[in-house]
């Protein structure tokens, strides 16, 4: 073997050498023997050799430069991920190192400014959704809603059935039914109405048998619809013990009541709408859960909880992990749930832009998309473009399109060529295509105006 070093992979040629000969085998190879020979990777990996540093930089940048990001091109894209601004000072904080290497602190009373953070993390959502109680959070919206799930069938005993809307996000609805998958729990789909977009409230009501544990409602939807006559539901369901979760948009909540407000047992959603982070191709996310205070209750909550303690020291208080029902701590193969973690870094990012942002800055920007979601359907009205639905939205509304699946791709190429993400297509007969169309604080007039055009040229 000759000295020969690759500027890019760390272990040279002689540091190869002695390293198999302290662990006593010939070769690499020999390191993967465990894996079968007709599956193992063939010949060399095609890294590229540079000179300098700087060419291998002028390299990453060239093909980056073929990404197109959303200061390029309108987006109104939703289902979950919204376009957001993160100011400066929040990436700042974000990036401090007792942040950033403490995340998740595996003793975490020494990392005070961590679980100080993540304290107003759940005591700034416990405000925004009016609940009592909010953990560190989950993985993301879906992860929240299978936890929900579990946890009011675990609180029930012997009801083993659990209704969901049919306006659910598809990938929530796979995840739920990960979820239970292997369990004898029974998922039940409440019908929404065709008209509204709305949960049907006689169905819902007629499917809360003496087996239900707990309802699903969003709000708004999928398809952006507001479910603003939720209550009956809500008061059938109490009358029948039955525990009503709701899944919430945060961003809509600067306008928008608390699901607290309408009494709901359990709140969740996810939080990268008001700071999470950028889309950054759909994560990291921060799901979000979120309950009425009762304790029985909270012993079953999933992931973590963090709290104000006492200190030896009279007069001084310290944050301190108050609840951990988490497989790898104390309650192990009693845990609640098997979630491992929680998105503690993306939780602080959520922190400081709430806290950047105020009560006042939630409900601005909560304005601004709403004013540019029904500015853009006026206008689409005036080309003879209508909602799919007629019930009250927020920034997510259907677009009745009817794209006929042979031509999404060609109407995504014509948008793209307009310098547009379209929304989401999303089939409600099984032929055509409507678009489910978010706005975001970032879009201007002229975007909302653009986007308008473009259809109309398209339907020409």
């Amino acid at each position: 073997m000759s000295d020969y070093s690759h500027p890019y992979l760390a272990n040279c040629a002689i540091d190869i050498e002695e390293m198999l000969k302290e662990l006593g085998i010939g070769s690499i190879e020999e390191l993967f023997s465990d894996i079968p020979e007709d599956i193992r990777f063939k010949g060399k990996l095609k890294i590229p050799h540079y000179p300098s540093e700087l060419e291998v930089k002028e390299h990453i940048e060239d093909l980056l430069s073929k990404n197109k990001t959303t200061r390029e091109i309108s987006s109104f894209l939703g289902g979950g991920v919204l376009d957001i601004y993160i100011p400066a000072a929040q990436d700042e904080l974000l990036r401090r190192t007792e942040f950033y290497s403490a995340y998740t602190p595996y003793q975490p009373e020494t990392s005070q400014g961590t679980l100080h953070t993540l304290f107003e993390f759940q005591s700034m959502l416990c405000e925004l959704l009016s609940m009592d109680t909010t953990n560190c959070s989950m993985y993301d919206w879906a992860t929240a809603l299978g936890e929900a799930a579990n946890m009011t069938i675990r609180l029930a005993k012997k009801k083993f059935t659990f209704l969901y809307t049919g306006a659910i996000a598809p990938n929530r609805l796979e995840v739920l039914k990960n979820y239970v998958a292997g369990s004898n729990v029974t998922l039940v789909e409440v019908p929404y109405d065709i008209t509204t977009g709305k949960m049907d409230i006689d169905k819902a009501i007629a499917l809360m048998t003496e087996d239900v544990a707990g309802i699903y409602f969003e709000n708004p939807n999928f398809f952006g619809v507001i479910e603003d006559n939720i209550h009956p539901i809500i008061e059938a369901a109490k009358e029948r013990n039955i525990m009503v979760v709701a899944g919430v948009e945060l961003s809509s909540l600067g306008l928008m009541e608390g699901p607290g407000d309408y009494d709901v047992d359990i709140a969740i959603g996810d939080a990268q709408s008001v700071g999470g982070g950028p889309m950054n191709f759909g994560g990291p996310l921060t799901g979000v859960f979120s309950m009425k205070f009762d304790r029985k209750w909270t012993r079953q909550m999933p992931g973590r909880l963090v709290g104000i303690s006492l200190t030896p020291e009279e007069g001084k208080w310290a944050f301190t992990n108050t609840l951990q029902t988490r497989e790898q701590h104390i309650k192990r193969h009693r845990a609640t749930s098997n979630i491992c973690t929680n998105q503690a870094l993306t939780s602080m990012s959520v922190a400081f832009h709430l806290a950047l942002l105020g009560p006042q800055g939630i409900t601005e920007t909560g304005e601004s998309m709403y004013y540019n979601a029904h500015y853009l359907k006026t206008e689409f009205e005036k080309i003879g473009v209508k909602p799919v639905f007629n019930g009250e939205f927020f920034n997510t509304f259907t677009v009745d399109l009817k794209i006929p699946k042979d031509k999404k791709k060609e109407f995504t190429t014509f948008m793209l060529g307009r310098k547009i993400f379209a929304g989401i297509p999303y089939s409600l007969d099984g032929e055509n295509y409507d678009y489910i169309v978010t706005t975001s604080y970032l879009l201007r007039k002229k975007d909302l105006d653009a986007y308008v055009k473009a259809v109309e040229e398209w339907r020409q």
